[in-house]
């Protein structure tokens, strides 16, 4: 019966949370998805980028 409480506890912090984030955000901003890697420029379609996953952080080259 505890771990329902904790569950329901847990649920409403997340929705409070979630239900703030939605407030802050201005209603003109758009959301927005970008299908290209944030580090190198990649097309990833959102996966993680199989480049810059295996390259060493200080051989990378910046765009």
């Amino acid at each position: 019966m505890v771990l329902v409480w904790i569950g329901i506890g847990l649920g409403i912090l997340i929705a409070i949370i979630l239900f703030s984030r939605i407030l802050k955000k201005s209603s003109s901003s758009p959301i927005t998805f970008n299908p290209y890697c944030k580090k190198c420029g990649y097309k990833t379609n959102g996966l993680k980028c199989p480049k810059c996953e295996n390259m060493p952080t200080s051989n990378h080259k910046w765009k």
